[in-house]
Parts: C-alpha cells; structure tokens; sequence
C-alpha cells in the first residue's frame, strides 16, 4: 500500500485561507446572526494570515518563532512581513491591521458598534486585495474566487472616510463606544510602523488640547491614501442603461464620494449620431468627431452621451444643443480647423 503524498506546507495553507475568506463573506452576507460582524472579523484575519503564511513559505521565510517550528508568528507579524517583502503597499497593510486590530479586541472584549460603512470599506477591499495577492501566487486558484458575492442595500451610504471624519471631528463629545472604535482603527494603522499597539490612554493623550484632531492621527493620513468605498442602489426602468462616472472632486469633497443620479431617455435627449450631425452640417464624420472632441463637447452631458455596446466599443449620441452649438461656432469660425 503507497503512501498519499501531502500537498505543501504553503498549499495547504493557501487552500484554507480561500476556504476562510469565502466563509467570511457569507457571514457578512447573512441576514440574521448577532455576532456576524465579530464574526467576518474572525474569519477575515484567519483568511489573511493563512495567506501572508502561504506566500512566506512559498518564498522559503521562516514563520516560526521557535527552533521546533511549533509556534508560528502572529497574523500582524505576518502582514507586515508581506509589506517589508514588498508584497503589499502600505495603504493595503494599514486596511488589514485595522481588520485585524478590531478582530483582537472582539477575541478578548466587547466589540464597540462598527458603522455599516466602515464594515463595508474593510471588508470589500480586504476581500479585493486577497483575490489580487492569491492569483499573483496561486494562478490555479482564480476559479475559487471568480463568484459575485453581493449584499442587498436599499439606502444611500456613506463612505469609510466620512463615517471616521464625522467621529473623529466629534472624539471630545461622543460615548465611550465611538472612542474606542476610533482608537481600535487607529492603533491598527499605527501597527504597520511601529509593531506595537498603542494604549487607549496613549491615544486620547494625542489629541488634548488640540483644536483639530486629525492631524494627530495616523487613520488620518490613511483617509488621505485609502480608495474609499460607497454602495449605491440603482433602480431603473426597462431600457435605461446605468453609466457610471468618476471624476475628480475638489479639496473640500476630499473625504467623500458624493453621487448624483439622473434619469434620461437616450433616444430622446440625444437623438443625434456621428453621421447625423455630418450630413446637417455638410461636413464629414472624422471633422465632426474632432470638433466634438477640441470644443469640449465630448464629455460633457449637456451635449453627448457615450453608450456602451461591448466590453470594448461604445456608440457616441449628441443632443440637439451639441448640434445648434457648433453649426453656430462654425457660422462665426468659417475658417476653422479642429485637426
């Protein structure tokens, strides 16, 4: 009788932080469950040191603290291992130790109420940066996590920066439950530099007689660096299509991720192709485009709508406006010349 081989210390490992993260997003998708954000907490941390310990091994570091190799070092150690072998950025280990510092304080205490924002800002990129490190080392293992994994929401959130912001902005007035809170993300973020974690006491000492608070804290900066988060329920009738825009906000929207939705019939408020606007003007269709584009019309709602067809093209719609606007601009530019 032939003995079964074992599969490698670092596949194991790796097989059983897929196994974890996957049973963290379920506890965090389930509808009932008192403890299920204790929970996700749990498991997420356990899906990340199985993980950071995976690539260490798979890397031939040691993740032993003893010469027997009995005790292995803790899931902070490990992450800020990942960040010194440039596995991870900063930011990325800074979300984690926060996870992490959270999850510490729900082993030992009561865990003080955590916003859905900032539940959902640790969870969705903690589960985005697993994905990302796992296929980079374990390229076989992209199926395991190929699923959508979705939450119901029903209400407009905020985001992870504007929930810590407003808390932060309010440390001298809030219960004890919101300073702990605050205190328990900070000392995660502060893990990644100094790894050790700040005392309470240390922490509120940071902010005595400050005027302003945030400049005192390392969660701070974080909010600066950080990609935030912020769910958004679209309800649409048959035949509306949902585009999404990105675009940068000034100094004052810093911390958050307003959303503007409108609805608009594309048939009706931009009736007019490419071609159409050519054949009015009398101009081809490659001069039209490149008017479109040089005045600033392109992009701009009031005048052009850009409709997505495939993964890799989309249908360029104009309103009547875009056309009145340049068959004016052309009357009083005869001579010009957009290329």
């Amino acid at each position: 009788m032939t003995a079964t081989r074992q599969p490698r210390q670092y596949i194991q490992l790796s097989d059983a932080s897929v196994k974890a993260i996957v049973c963290a997003i379920n506890s965090f998708n389930s509808v009932y469950g008192d403890y299920k954000v204790e929970n996700t907490l749990i498991l997420v941390s356990n899906a990340w040191e199985l993980l950071a310990k995976s690539i260490l091994v798979k890397r031939k570091k040691n993740i032993y603290t003893d010469r027997k190799k009995e005790k292995t070092i803790s899931c902070e150690e490990a992450i800020n291992k990942l960040v010194h072998f440039k596995e991870l950025e900063l930011t990325q280990a800074e979300l984690l130790q926060q996870i992490i510092s959270l999850r510490n304080r729900c082993s030992h205490e009561n865990l003080p109420p955590v916003p859905e924002a900032i539940q959902h800002h640790l969870l969705f990129f903690s589960c985005k940066f697993f994905k990302e490190l796992l296929i980079k080392h374990f390229p076989k293992k992209k199926s395991l996590l190929s699923k959508n994994f979705l939450t119901l929401s029903f209400d407009h959130m905020t985001t992870y920066s504007d929930t810590v912001q407003k808390l932060v902005s309010k440390l001298r007035t809030v219960g004890k439950d919101h300073k702990e809170l605050i205190w328990l993300l900070e000392r995660g973020v502060r893990y990644v530099e100094s790894s050790d974690y700040i005392s309470q006491d240390a922490f509120e000492k940071l902010y005595i007689n400050k005027k302003k608070i945030t400049p005192y804290l390392k969660v701070g900066d974080y909010l600066d660096k950080a990609e935030m988060l912020r769910v958004v329920p679209i309800q649409a009738p048959k035949n509306y299509s949902a585009d999404i825009e990105l675009r940068k906000g000034g100094k004052k929207l810093s911390g958050t991720l307003p959303v503007s939705i409108s609805k608009s019939n594309v048939d009706e408020d931009y009736p007019l192709l490419n071609n159409d606007i050519a054949k009015k003007l009398k101009k081809s269709s490659s001069y039209i485009a490149k008017c479109m584009s040089k005045l600033d019309l392109k992009g701009n709602k009031d005048y052009h709508q850009a409709i997505r067809v495939s993964k890799s093209g989309s249908v360029q719609r104009y309103s009547k406006k875009a056309l009145n606007f340049l068959e004016d601009y052309l009357k009083k530019n005869p001579n010009y010349n957009p290329y």
